[in-house]
């Protein structure tokens, strides 16, 4: 199969992975809303969400599949004995890890969700889920490993379908908790969190039928003792830096989720501005992965400071009207998308208002992943690693503080600071190292990206001023798609005269 053939399944199966998981996330909304049951789930689930953030979406391949390639230098079972020294070793810590945080769950949530009242409902029900659902981590190792095992032998099929699954199990359940009318209950919530593991039994499953024959499947060989436990640990450490940068913007709303945890509803709300958030930044972080690194790595005579920078103007010409887009039409975004069910007008204001402040940290976070990406091929690793680092503890230093002085909007700015110094300190070291660089009309592009943005905000927002909320969900939606196609078309405009101006510049490099 030809590598565009391979890409073309993998990026339809996950552009379906990731419609599905918006329908999961609006029938989630909709059974449970965003009260003390949905509140309760979210925390149970952050730690299940994180492990797929960082073992289910490909970052762990990073490290481990070219391991695999440099073990078959050392015979023809030396793959299968990496693989399965790696399995043991990583299904084994996250089981111990599941096992110490189902008896320990009323302490992990209290450090996830401090403002949850020891022994009220959204307490008792988010230990009673979150002992079901981290389950989930040790299932998650197992299938990153034949994951990556399959996709190291160019088996993509099953792999990519795997997500697909997953969300089929949990939409599966969703729409038995609908049919049986449990809305907003904890029976609810307690199901979703069951469906969760079944989910990710689903995931395993697909990928251990991917692995199946392929060279380097696990395999004992000569004996356990003879398993190259050493370099599977090597594998481990060289993986972190890939799983952190791919986790940060989970980790952060872990962060702000604890910090305005006190307010009832503002975890649940929090999650569904997030769900929104993740698909232009996944798509932003896709392209760093796909185009910018193979770019960065042939750019032998001087060529990878330019394409770096002109990767930055790539990811600010989609980051910023997408997220100009999201603030300005917050409200009307998630009142079409979730109001429904259990999911009323007051959890819709809240997520919406929510959403816009999330939304200005978009163009930040879609940077810090060229960035990381730019130090990673630079030999900047453990830089990067550092500040990212600095950037989360700056995030929880501001997060706290902000939502019990002003509320849960104002701690949801805590993840704009945050990334917005990451991408500071962290462009700051590039440019001083001569990783990254910046020419004098690829700096005027920019500017003029910013300006386009900004008058396609100033003018969707003037017409949403003047069009009137019209009454029921279908010329709701008709509204929003109205006002999205003339923002595309207000920004389109913008960036076409702009070209015209800087004829030279080509955004995509």
């Amino acid at each position: 199969m030809s590598l565009l053939a391979r890409t073309s399944i993998v990026s339809a199966a996950t552009l379906g992975s990731r419609v599905l998981g918006f329908v999961r996330d609006a029938a989630t909304a909709a059974v449970l809303g965003a009260g003390p049951a949905a509140d309760a789930l979210v925390a149970a689930l952050a730690l299940p969400l994180l492990a797929r953030r960082l073992l289910a979406e490909g970052a762990f391949n990073l490290a481990f599949i070219p391991a695999l390639v440099r073990a078959e230098a050392d015979g023809a079972d030396a793959p299968g004995r990496l693989a399965g020294a790696t399995l043991l070793l990583l299904s084994g810590a996250l089981l111990a890890f599941a096992l110490l945080a189902a008896a320990f769950m009323p302490q992990v949530i209290g450090l996830l969700a401090p403002g949850f009242e020891p022994g009220g409902q959204r307490a008792d029900v988010a230990v009673l889920c979150g002992r079901v659902a981290v389950l989930y981590l040790p299932l998650a190792g197992l299938a990153a490993i034949f994951g990556g095992v399959a996709n190291g032998a160019h088996r993509v099929l099953l792999p990519a379908l795997a997500p697909v699954v997953a969300n089929l199990t949990v939409l599966a359940v969703i729409a038995v908790l609908l049919l049986d009318g449990l809305m907003e209950s904890d029976a609810a919530a307690f199901a979703i969190a069951l469906a969760t593991v079944a989910a990710g039994g689903a995931q395993l499953v697909l990928m251990g039928i991917a692995a199946r024959g392929c060279p380097a499947a696990p395999s004992a060989g000569a004996g356990l003792g003879n398993w190259p436990w050493r370099r599977a640990l090597g594998v481990l450490r060289a993986a972190s830096p890939a799983l952190l940068f791919a986790g940060l913007s989970q980790f952060r709303l872990i962060i702000v989720a604890a910090a305005v945890s006190a307010s009832p509803g503002a975890v649940a709300a929090m999650n569904y501005a997030q769900r929104l958030m993740d698909l232009p930044l996944g798509l932003v972080g896709a392209s760093a992965g796909a185009v910018l690194v193979p770019a960065l790595l042939r750019g032998a005579q001087g060529e990878a400071p330019e394409a770096a920078g002109r990767a930055v103007l790539a990811a600010l010409a989609f980051a910023l009207p997408a997220a100009m887009g999201l603030a300005v039409l917050a409200h009307p975004i998630v009142t079409t998308l979730f109001q429904r069910g259990s999911f009323d007008a007051q959890d819709a204001e809240l997520t919406g208002a929510l959403l816009g402040v999330l939304a200005l940290s978009l163009p930040a976070q879609g940077l810090e992943r060229i960035l990381s990406a730019t130090a990673a091929t630079s030999g900047l690793v453990i830089v990067a690693e550092r500040v990212a680092l600095a950037s989360l503890a700056l995030c929880l230093g501001a997060a706290l503080p902000l939502a019990a002085a002003f509320g849960p909007q104002a701690a949801a700015g805590a993840v704009a600071l945050s990334a917005l110094g990451s991408i500071l300190v962290l462009g700051g070291v590039l440019l001083r190292r001569g990783a990254l660089r910046f020419s004098p009309a690829v700096l005027a592009f920019g500017a003029g990206l910013l300006a386009a943005s900004l008058a396609m905000g100033v003018g969707v927002a003037a017409l949403a001023a003047a069009w009137p909320v019209p009454e029921g969900p279908l010329a709701g939606a008709l509204r929003l798609a109205g006002l999205v196609g003339c923002g595309l078309a207000l920004y389109g405009s913008a960036a076409l005269l702009l070209k015209r101006l800087l004829p030279k510049i080509a955004p995509a490099g």
